[in-house]
């Protein structure tokens, strides 16, 4: 009995051993330039961070306290009564209040909330920046977002982050999305199918399992088994010369959302900026080609810069004040410094920090 017993533990002893030396050996291997795409790390996030609400059709969960972990990072996070990512109102002691707005680049789970660039920002300026970032909003969301915050904390200054991979698709797609009722009580968490406890775990740990995930991605996209497919190409055609037209054809939904922003934000008295954020492709560029490859798009098309000048261009007709961050980061990511996740599409600290330094010279050459 004693023998068989000591062979299982050795047999398990060394099972253990050879996943761990695997393991090991996979933080070795060079990830899939597409990665970020591919390995889909929201699926960690914690099942009770939104509820619906029938304006924006989600908000974050007001009173969450959780973490957020992924193969990238471990991240707590705090959701005010205001439902804003930060300290509640009674808690600052700030007499200036800003508040920055846009999709998941603003409210940043990816990194703790200190260092994020609204966090890093409002200490260099020494002001009370309120995060009011929702992950997939469009700038008609983050409008509404703004007034609602506005009629309680008296924002003086709002920044919409523009991110350039989606936002002018959700632009388009929100109008069509808000007439549709909703099947789900306002207030009721947003269903999601349960991750199985095992995923969970080897999403947040292990990297042999994301060398799985991203080669299985891939071949998924290629055989157009994966239905987020058709919307990925469309998001990324008019990053290539090919896709000028889909570009030209998103334009008028964006100018409108933003013209509806800066008039809001003018009848409120109050302040706007817009920073125009690139994908992470844009800037980590050898991450491009493998990117386009993924939906059949021929990366000797690409025009990486064509939306940027496209936001720009509606922005000085508009005359709202704007600041780019693809020449910052640009540059430092040419000095070596890692400024997007690897298995995520985010800023790294690395990155918010050139984010929030930007924003600041921006701002003070306004």
């Amino acid at each position: 009995m004693r023998s068989i017993l000591g062979k299982l533990l050795l047999l398990v002893g060394g099972a253990l051993i050879g996943l761990l030396c695997g393991e090991l050996a996979a933080r070795l291997i060079s990830p899939d330039a597409s990665a970020d795409l591919l390995y889909n790390s929201p699926e960690a996030s914690p099942l009770e961070l939104y509820v619906t609400d029938k304006q924006l059709i989600l908000v974050p969960n007001a009173g969450f306290s959780g973490t957020i972990k992924s193969l990238d990072y471990e991240v707590p996070i705090q959701i005010n009564q205001l439902t804003l990512r930060g300290p509640s109102p009674e808690n600052t002691t700030g007499t200036v209040n800003w508040m920055a707005v846009g999709d998941s680049f603003t409210m940043a789970v990816q990194v703790p909330e200190e260092k994020t660039f609204a966090g890093l920002l409002g200490t260099q300026q020494d002001v009370q920046i309120w995060n009011g970032g929702v992950d997939g909003y469009s700038t008609w969301q983050s409008t509404l977002r703004y007034v609602r915050a506005d009629k309680q904390i008296e924002i003086d200054k709002v920044i919409l982050t523009f991110f350039l991979g989606n936002d002018l698709f959700d632009n388009t797609i929100f109008p069509h999305q808000i007439q549709q009722p909703s099947r789900f009580p306002e207030g009721s968490l947003i269903p999601r199918d349960p991750v199985p406890f095992s995923t969970r775990i080897l999403l947040r740990h292990s990297y042999i399992y994301a060398h799985y995930r991203v080669w299985n991605s891939r071949n998924e996209l290629k055989s157009g088994d994966n239905p987020s497919r058709e919307r990925w190409r469309s998001e990324l055609a008019i990053f290539t010369r090919s896709g000028a037209n889909k570009l030209q054809q998103l334009i008028p939904q964006t100018r409108q959302a933003l013209t509806q922003l800066r008039d809001t934000v003018r009848e409120r008295g109050d302040e706007l900026i817009v920073a125009i954020a690139p994908p992470a492709f844009a800037i980590h560029t050898e991450r491009a080609e493998a990117t386009f490859s993924v939906v059949g798009l021929d990366a000797g098309q690409a025009e990486l810069n064509a939306p940027n000048r496209a936001v720009k261009n509606i922005l000085q007709q508009l005359q709202v004040p704007m600041c780019e961050l693809t020449p910052a980061l640009q540059a430092a990511e040419a000095n070596g410094e890692s400024l997007y996740f690897t298995y995520d599409g985010h800023w790294t600290e690395a990155g918010h920090a050139v984010v929030a330094n930007t924003l600041q010279h921006c701002m003070g050459s306004q």
